[in-house]
């Protein structure tokens, strides 16, 4: 039987009230979303993972978008990360140039980075599974999932997806194409409209037949959580075991989403 393994995501400046349920959880990790800019990364992002290592024990991951860091920060991050208990990174693009005066401009350049500066450190990178649809998009992807493992990534995080076949098919690509790092499957229950506005407008991925028409956050809930779980049974049937879900601070439905699955 395939077991199941789960992250999550917390976003910056997450409040410390529910720590007790956090920890009943117990996430193999928690990642930490990047600040806004409009606050130090310092004060918001790392603060909170901070916080949160040191009071819950659990691992935890802070996000680094490639384009937000100038030379003077990431020597302060280096300096912070190689004294702290935070040990782990997800490193991310960035889908805009946040900070016009940053060195890097992409993943696998603070990848690369990241990984002379502290070999030590645990390396997570994104993927796309939706690539799959075109075979040049899939092999450029490929191609720098390659890059960045080489580079030092060990673990990476998919973009959400609904469609759980190419989702299958994506990783055995990756897998053919000598890929070795652990690949998870992001999972996000959709249970507002503002979800749904979010992942079709923004990310651009069509939603599922079963969530058109549905009018209210309530009924939204019933259907997300329901197709949430439907998606981890089916892939755990075709022998995904890593999750990560993109709930954010909802830990009600974490826990509504294990409770369904262990």
């Amino acid at each position: 039987m395939t077991t199941f393994n789960y992250s999550l995501e917390l976003l910056q400046n997450s409040s410390i009230s529910e720590l007790a349920t956090l920890q009943k959880l117990d996430p193999e990790f928690i990642s930490i979303t990047y600040t806004n800019h409009a606050l130090s990364f310092f004060e918001t992002t790392f603060t909170t993972a901070l916080t949160l290592r040191k009071t819950t024990h659990i691992k935890t991951v802070i996000h680094l978008p490639a384009t937000s860091f100038t030379k003077k920060e990431l020597t302060t991050l280096l300096a912070e990360l190689d004294c702290s208990p935070i040990d782990s990174v997800l490193v991310l693009s960035g889908d805009q140039k946040i900070n016009k005066k940053s060195i890097y401009t992409s993943a696998l350049e603070l990848t690369r980075f990241l990984s002379n500066e502290l070999p030590h450190l645990n390396i997570l990178c994104s993927c796309h599974p939706e690539t799959i649809t075109s075979k040049v998009d899939l092999q450029k992807e490929i191609d720098l999932m390659k890059a960045k493992e080489s580079a030092g990534c060990k673990i990476f995080i998919s973009q959400i997806f609904f469609d759980n076949t190419s989702f299958v098919k994506f990783v055995k690509y990756c897998r053919a194409a000598g890929i070795k790092a652990q690949i998870r499957a992001g999972i996000m229950p959709i249970i507002n409209k503002n979800q749904v506005s979010f992942v079709e407008k923004v990310l651009k991925i069509h939603l599922p037949h079963s969530f058109k028409n549905i009018e209210n956050n309530t009924d939204l809930r019933k259907v997300g959580i329901q197709f949430a779980l439907s998606q981890i049974k089916i892939l755990k049937d075709k022998g995904i075991a890593n999750f990560h879900f993109f709930t954010m601070n909802d830990l009600e439905t974490i826990k509504i989403l294990t409770d369904g699955v262990l």
